[in-house]
């Protein structure tokens, strides 16, 4: 305003004050309920709640005129004074930090947040980094909306009584492990995390990707990113190394908070990795030796804790083998009960898409979409009893290479090859058909929801199933899970598929056991003999053997 008159600047500085001590009463506190209704609205980027001041009590999370009479009278009339001035002090320094960087928001992050697969714990998390809380969390997570994109239309269904539901049911990636503790978590505040754009993160980033070629290289950098803010919540740094007793305080709160010993080795081993890349992949030898030797001090550290706790998950490993013993194995077609509840809905879909009643798919709402995209997937983890990296790997090229078996017609054989265990599974001419039109009719319109960034597109292209984001899938259970709950039966996983299958073939022939054994293991050497008619003729009959075990007709 260097143009403008005095009376002018004096009314912007007026106005802004206005509007920090609005944002100092009302502004910090957001409402759980709000916060759904937002990231469920049609537009949740351009819709940001109006601001809401003082100090905010971080007990009952409500900000008051005068805080320290709030505590003497209330959330801590029983401490002492200096415990109540100490957190006074804190509420005034996080106050500062509001006034300073949480009033401004990059559009590119708030794009990020949007296109998380749990938006709403994505912005809680955000929201809560920048000095806010949010009260109202119910105690089951609901299940969080896909964001909408305006690029694909999603009309409303019409009225038939073969449609599919409309519901929306993507639900949060991170229930895997259960709500309650998920929310206890929360509450510790093990979820906060610094920014994923530090460059000590996006370094080690770049590094699992490009040169370790690790796929799920972005949970290992989420769990560095919470580490070191609990070692330190202000900044990111590599003097944690100088921290050994807090370090093992932190691995021992996730285990008290009731992460698994193998979840909390996972933890120690994303560290170390961290570590071993800023000590031989960087510069840090040269620009500081002292720190570059605490760090190797440190991942010493870490070896030691590992090899206290490795008896521990051995020991973890057995006592879940025992229960899984006592529940015992379920029946053929226990294991395929959500395909014959979804079957009607997913049928219904496939009848718009065969009929040519849609544009490319343009016309289906979202939760068909999904549908047809879960329905697929669960069809290769249950029904051929293939492991989820299966379908997380299977790639375009695969698919149009499926061979057809010459002596039986009726089926067609896919090979996976970029998966550890490798795979080939044998689709009817129905579900070839099935999985035809997602590739012809679905896929396209889920590839259209990508936001483009160059370092993923090819990748993303090559992988045949591609989630509601536009994305290849990060984690097939999740999708087979939201089925599950979609339709309310019992979660049937991998492993207890591949059980089932296995324990239903102690009756067999061992040819057929043999047969059945290879269809649910391949080791690399075989699927390279996957087109080999000897090879598809095994697998065509080990399907026929698992069909008739389920007792299908067809």
């Amino acid at each position: 305003m260097k143009n403008s008159s005095e009376a002018d600047i004096l009314a912007v500085v007026e106005s802004a004050k206005r509007a920090a001590s609005n944002l100092m009463r009302t502004g910090r506190v957001w409402e759980y309920s709000l916060l759904s209704r937002i990231m469920k609205s049609p537009d949740p980027i351009g819709r940001q709640p109006r601001s809401r001041k003082f100090l905010l009590c971080p007990i009952c999370k409500k900000t008051h005129w005068s805080l320290p009479v709030h505590l003497r009278r209330s959330c801590m009339r029983t401490s002492s004074e200096a415990d109540i001035l100490a957190v006074v002090e804190s509420a005034k320094r996080a106050v500062s930090n509001l006034m300073r960087t949480g009033r401004v928001w990059e559009y590119s992050l708030l794009s990020r947040i949007m296109q998380s697969p749990d938006t709403i714990g994505r912005m809680i998390e955000e929201l809560e980094s920048r000095g806010n809380a949010v009260v109202g969390i119910p105690t089951e997570a609901p299940t969080a909306a896909v964001p909408a994109v305006p690029d694909v239309p999603v009309e409303a269904p019409a009225e038939s009584s073969s449609e599919s539901s409309g519901e929306l049911y993507q639900c949060p990636d991170t229930t895997k492990q259960g709500t309650s503790l998920r929310e206890r978590m929360a509450s510790l505040g093990y979820y906060k995390k610094h920014s994923l754009d530090h460059d000590l993160l996006v370094s080690f980033a770049k590094f699992l990707q490009f040169d370790m070629s690790n796929e799920n290289f972005k949970q290992e950098v989420e769990n560095v990113a919470r580490f070191l803010y609990f070692m330190d919540p202000q900044q990111a740094s590599l003097l944690f190394v100088r921290q050994h007793e807090k370090s093992r305080e932190y691995f021992l709160k996730l285990s008290e908070a009731g992460l698994s010993k193998q979840t909390v080795q996972n933890y120690i081993k994303s560290v170390k990795r961290f570590l071993k890349f800023h000590t031989g992949s960087t510069d840090l030898c040269f620009t500081d030796r002292v720190l570059h030797e605490d760090c190797k001090n440190y991942i010493s550290f870490l070896d030691n804790i590992q090899m206290a706790t490795s008896k521990q998950v051995s020991k973890e490993t057995t006592r879940k083998r025992f229960d899984t013993f006592q529940e015992g194995v379920l029946s053929s077609t226990q294991v395929t009960a959500v395909l014959a509840a979804a079957k009607k809905d997913f049928l219904a879909v496939i009848g718009k898409l065969h009929a040519g009643e849609c544009s490319p798919g343009h016309q289906l709402t979202l939760t068909e979409l999904q549908l047809v995209l879960y329905y697929l997937e669960a069809i290769v983890i249950l029904e051929h009893a293939q492991r989820p990296g299966v379908v997380e790997h299977m790639t375009v090229t695969e698919w149009i290479s499926r061979r057809r078996d010459d002596t039986r017609p009726g089926f067609v054989v896919v090979a996976v090859k970029e998966h550890k265990t490798a795979a080939t599974f044998v689709l009817t001419q129905e579900q070839e058909m099935w999985f035809d039109l997602y590739f012809s009719e679905v896929r396209p319109v889920m590839l259209g929801k990508k936001r483009k960034r160059v370092e993923d597109d090819d990748e993303t292209d090559e992988r045949f199933f591609i989630s509601s984001t536009g994305k290849a899938i990060y984690n097939a259970y999740n999708d087979l899970e939201r089925l599950h709950k979609k339709y309310q039966v019992p979660k049937v996983t991998s492993q207890m598929a591949r059980r089932a299958y296995e324990t239903a073939t102690k009756e067999l022939s061992d040819v057929q056991k043999t047969k059945v054994a290879g269809y649910l293991t391949h080791s690399t050497a075989t699927a390279e003999k996957h087109y080999r008619m000897k090879e598809m003729g095994s697998a065509v009959d080990a399907f026929l053997i698992l069909r008739n075990l389920r007792g299908d007709s067809e």
